[in-house]
């Protein structure tokens, strides 16, 4: 008798498969291979009448299942990186006709319970069924998600708007006499980066805002005043 290796089992017997395949321990692991695999599909079938679509997580949705029908790996889930549908890619699988020859050889094989072989086996109808639904489903989402991005879009553009009145007014009620030194100070031909020094404050002044002190605005200020008057005196 030669050597008999079972992928079940993950162990090389040197007294023939069938004797091996019908024995205790076999039919053993078997059954809970089979309960594992079988609850994994069911998982799966819950959302063929209800498919369920989300925001894509690398840490959730790029995850993989052995099939032990076909002895390989497949996407559990079907995502283009920016949405996800949940199992799309076990159901997918499962209604392949490799999968169903690979299910049936496998069943055969291993002399497993056939009572439960149909429920690791998707139909081509389901599989249509699914596809349907998903496409309804992908079209509620994408315009959730741009009525989404538009809500955010209008809220950024009100807090921006907010922020300038804020600035205009502080400016206008806080720094007049500052805005009439700086316009003299442009006519003055002493300093011909004067006219560039407003524009550079203002800057300064609104990044300061936004960080809600009045620090380095001030700081900002005295220095640029006493710079001012220093330049004066020399002229």
């Amino acid at each position: 008798m030669g050597a008999y290796y079972c992928a079940i089992c993950k162990l090389t017997t040197f007294s023939g498969g069938k004797k091996h395949i019908f024995g205790k321990s076999h039919q053993s692991i078997l059954r809970v291979v089979l309960l594992k695999f079988t609850e994994k599909v069911k998982e799966a079938r819950r959302t063929l009448k209800k498919p369920q679509v989300e925001k894509f997580d690398c840490t959730r949705h790029k995850q993989k299942f052995w099939c032990y029908c076909c002895g390989a790996e497949v996407e559990r889930n079907v995502t283009d990186d920016n949405m996800t549908v949940m199992y799309g890619g076990l159901i997918e699988h499962m209604a392949t006709r490799q999968h169903k020859n690979n299910t049936h050889k496998f069943w055969w094989d291993n002399k497993a319970d056939p009572k439960i072989r149909d429920k690791v086996l998707i139909t081509e109808e389901e599989a249509e069924r699914f596809k349907a639904e998903v496409a309804k489903v992908l079209e509620s989402f994408v315009e959730k998600e741009d009525e989404h991005i538009k809500q955010q879009a209008d809220f950024i553009r009100a807090q921006k708007k907010h922020r300038q009145e804020i600035f205009q007014s502080l400016l206008e009620v806080c720094f007049p006499r500052m805005q009439w030194h700086v316009m003299k100070s442009w006519k003055c031909p002493m300093d011909p980066a004067a006219p560039t020094r407003l524009p550079r404050f203002l800057s300064a002044l609104s990044f300061s805002l936004k960080d809600q002190t009045g620090r380095w605005g001030a700081s900002l200020l005295t220095r640029w005043l006493g710079c001012h008057r220093l330049q004066s005196d020399k002229g």
